[in-house]
């Protein structure tokens, strides 16, 4: 268990970032530098807690980056635009937040003399189509002047730096990978709880394409216990991490389906058709997690979803 750590958080109001304070906070002292894009930490006493100081800032203000991370120990690096709707509509803040953000949330951990710093990458890396994709496959990107494409771009461009300072700084730069995160209290973009909140409205579902897309979802908690193992593990600097879960593999159709089904919801599901490419295959391989970290989900899909059905229920004004 990590302990009596100062540990920086960027973007740390978001959904994973609300998470890992939660789990961080009894032992360690934590400082989350976020401007509020999305709040997830509204749904928690996080604020109330005396370990726990809050910075309104911004990835791209660099000097109040470096003089807000003085004092720290560890620096998990969240802060991202991310979201397909957002990234098409902003694709230059986009690139801007994910690369240049990286780059002054890297030069601010050299400056203050940062161990370890854990890099939140995408599992977009891999392209168009990874079935239990490995760490060590080859990245591959769409074409260029494709918006959709200019998220996983600026992310993978971030990775890259962020293992260049690992190489020349010596840095403990850690990069992981998410695979589909879900839960309760995720605010933005993600499939599941756009499904959920038609449900919950009783409206219709609608899905880009013909809903024949492959996604494997995983649990909140499955993943914030990932990186709790990442923190608490030593020797694994300049290495990429999978963290997702294979098991939680499903359509976007019969995702839309199980989540009426768990829902009681008369709701029905229909089809637009799409203007931009999407990522057809998204599986991944957690061979190297589970062999590094000792990482194995245990939360099934229908127990994570009908957990995060619950809670929108109980909090119908999440946006």
């Amino acid at each position: 268990m990590i302990k009596n750590k100062k540990i920086f958080i960027s973007g740390g109001a978001g959904f994973i970032g609300s998470y890992l304070c939660e789990r961080l906070i009894e032992h360690n002292r934590i400082t989350v530098y976020d401007n509020y894009h999305r709040n997830a930490l509204k749904f928690t006493n996080l604020l109330k807690n005396p370990h726990l100081n809050f910075i309104k800032g911004d990835v791209l203000d660099r000097y109040r980056l470096e003089e807000s991370m003085q004092g720290s120990d560890i620096v998990l690096h969240l802060a991202a635009i991310a979201g397909i709707d957002t990234v098409v509509k902003k694709p230059i803040v986009t690139m801007k937040v994910n690369l240049l953000g990286t780059h002054h949330t890297l030069e601010a951990a050299v400056k203050n003399k940062i161990k370890k710093f854990i890099n939140f990458s995408t599992s977009e890396v891999y392209g168009p189509y990874v079935y239990k994709g490995g760490e060590n496959d080859l990245t591959t990107q769409g074409e260029v002047g494709k918006l959709r494409w200019t998220y996983s771009a600026s992310k993978l461009a971030a990775e890259h730096m962020a293992h260049c300072y690992y190489k020349e700084y010596g840095m403990g730069v850690i990069s992981v990978r998410p695979f589909n995160v879900y839960g309760p209290r995720q605010v933005g973009e993600g499939a599941i709880i756009k499904f959920i909140q038609a449900c919950s409205n009783k409206k219709n579902i609608f899905i880009y394409g013909d809903g024949t897309q492959i996604r494997a979802w995983c649990y909140i908690d499955d993943f914030v216990d990932g990186i709790m193992l990442l923190l608490e593990k030593n020797g694994l600097s300049g290495q990429s991490f999978n963290i997702g879960n294979p098991q939680g593999t499903i359509t976007t159709l019969r995702l839309a389906e199980r989540i009426i089904e768990l829902s009681g919801s008369k709701s029905k599901v229909f089809f637009k058709k799409s203007n931009m490419p999407d990522v057809e295959v998204r599986v991944p391989s957690i061979i190297k997690a589970q062999k590094f970290l000792g990482f194995n989900p245990k939360v099934g899909l229908d127990e994570g979803i009908k957990k995060t059905i619950e809670w929108y229920r109980n909090n119908n004004n999440v946006t």
